[in-house]
């Protein structure tokens, strides 16, 4: 895929037959889905190849609600490749039961089900760097790794077993895939990305029900036009609705805001450590719930086995999804954790003194992970339970526009990001029947933080996870969303978007694998209503 500058490129190559905003995910799926097909794509990203010393001034916010773990910053990257970047790298897939309309959980209920999306999930596992789109939670998981069944099953009135799949970058077996440093080798010959390009405006007709063009503002402040048929916004879960909002010289409420639903909603994962277990105990525990290794055609991956809340339980005790697992937390000499900085490139001059001093250590985790296929075994500081709890939807919770600007004079969004009781009485209640299961299953008791135990009115020690979500919700009725079914913006005939700001509601799992998935579905809802023509470079609708 071609990469070029804003500031290199004349007018003449500012048209397209889709224009995609933002290189991430969920941006470059799109684009390399549809070049496939030979269609014209043009992906704008604001950033560069690395991020630069500016880019805290573009990246703030006005935080006006419930505390964030990084209080002033957009959770996003502005770079070639967006929010891969700096992501942890750990897929699943939403349950079924998060697309359903739940009645203890308001304004749940997606246009679409679990159904909609399984067509796309190995072409999204390809994208994402994983070995398997799907079957690989809950007991699915153990005939497609080769292996039985623990004997000591879960309780199943409490829980399921619950897979997370790691991304493994094709560069580097010991990262996550980093996707702008593979935008370049990507065979798209028919796509291009702009960097150093930031869209300041989407420009439609005096009704805001058709995209003819958005506003691009590069080095300098310079504006310049790009032309295309079909636009596709995708920048993330709080920068989307802000260029939404801040679009307003046609409609003065910003485009595809007709009922006031743009930037409302905003999900996020409340994620924190409630509980311990000392580490010299701990082993029984990492050995039931640990890593796994799995070969496929794509490779060896890595899966993390947790735990997460059965259905059955969140209806009959009104619970929303929540997930648990065991997180290692490597000490600072762990020899391990040297290895992989050596293999990457980054080691720092102890890390060979390090590894030296524990070379049994070294030789059992290559033993356990070349020929028991688990997970390595670390010089380990502590132990811990996380949790990670879906979020209530609340028309309260969202983004606004700020009276404060960025450098380019684009207002900041104002984030009102709020929680709920039922998130706190969620996770209360999964920690307490982990300890539970815990004894059930023989395993050592851990040490539960005071706020996480039954009754306590502590705030727990949880905090977002970077996962902004919910802000352009998927809806069949334009008064209770802004997408459709197909994502595309209600009212207006030729904007679609990408990401997790469609999401309805977010489960418990990390977003970015159902992110992909509706990525590639959008790239086909697109070209089945675009073709190529071979004789101009111009599109045609079908």
């Amino acid at each position: 895929m071609l990469v070029e500058d804003l500031r290199t490129v004349g007018d003449d190559g500012l048209r397209a037959q889709v224009c995609v905003i933002g290189s991430g995910p969920a941006g470059l799926t799109v684009a390399t889905e549809l070049a496939a097909v030979g269609l014209q794509v043009l992906v704008l990203e604001s950033g560069g190849d690395e991020i630069t010393w500016d880019e805290p001034a573009f990246a703030s916010i006005d935080n006006v609600g419930a505390p964030r773990a990084e209080h002033h910053r957009i959770a996003g990257n502005r770079v070639l490749g967006g929010s891969s970047h700096t992501w942890s790298g750990r897929c699943g897939m939403l349950d079924e039961l998060d697309f359903a309309t739940r009645p203890w959980v308001t304004q749940s209920g997606w246009p679409i089900d679990a159904g909609a999306l399984r067509p796309y999930a190995e072409r999204a596992a390809e994208h994402a760097g994983l070995g398997h789109g799907a079957g690989f939670t809950e007991d699915e998981f153990w005939p497609l790794s080769g292996r039985q069944a623990p004997a000591d099953a879960l309780d199943p009135a409490a829980f399921r077993p619950y897979f997370w799949q790691i991304s493994r970058d094709p560069g580097n077996r010991f990262d996550c895939k980093r996707w702008g440093a593979h935008v370049r080798d990507t065979v798209a010959p028919t796509a291009r990305v702009l960097v150093n390009a930031t869209v300041t405006h989407i420009d439609t007709d005096p009704t805001g029900a058709h995209v003819n063009s958005v506003e691009v503002t590069g080095a300098g402040g310079r504006v310049r036009t790009v032309w295309a048929q079909v636009f596709v916004l995708a920048a993330g879960g709080i920068d989307t609705p802000r260029l939404l909002l801040a679009s307003r010289r046609a409609v003065a409420g910003g485009i595809g805001n007709r009922y006031d639903q743009v930037g409302r909603y905003l999900m996020d994962h409340r994620c924190g450590a409630v509980a311990t277990l000392a580490p010299a105990a701990a082993g029984p525990a990492l050995d039931r719930f640990g890593k796994y290794v799995v070969k496929s055609a794509r490779g060896k991956h890595t899966y993390l086995h947790g735990i997460a809340l059965s259905p059955e339980l969140q209806r009959r005790e009104s619970l929303v999804n929540c997930a648990l697992w065991l997180q290692e937390v490597p000490a600072e000499d762990d020899p391990w954790d040297s290895v992989k900085r050596l293999l990457r490139g980054r080691a720092r001059w102890q890390d060979v003194r390090i590894m030296l001093s524990d070379t049994g250590l070294l030789l059992n985790g290559a033993r356990r992970r070349l020929l028991d296929g688990v997970g390595l075994p670390h010089r380990l500081a502590a132990v811990e339970v996380r949790a990670m709890v879906e979020q209530t939807p609340d028309a309260h919770s969202r983004v606004r526009l700020s009276t404060r600007t960025d450098p380019l004079g684009m207002p900041l969004p104002q984030v009102d990001w709020r929680t709920s009781e039922q998130e706190d009485r969620t996770v209360r209640r999964a920690t307490a029947m982990l300890v539970d299961e815990f004894a059930r299953l023989g395993l050592p008791a851990p040490q539960v933080v005071s706020s996480a135990l039954p009754g306590s009115t502590d705030p727990l020690p949880l905090t977002d996870w970077a996962h902004p979500s919910g802000t352009t919700r998927m809806s069949a009725d334009p008064r209770h969303g802004v997408v459709d079914q197909n994502c595309r913006v209600h009212g207006v005939d030729n904007l679609y978007i990408a990401g997790s700001s469609v999401f309805p509601t977010n489960g418990h799992v990390n977003p970015t694998l159902t992110v992909i998935a509706l990525a590639v579905r959008l790239a086909d809802t697109l070209r089945a209503g675009l073709r190529v023509d071979t004789d101009s470079a111009g599109a045609r609708l079908g």
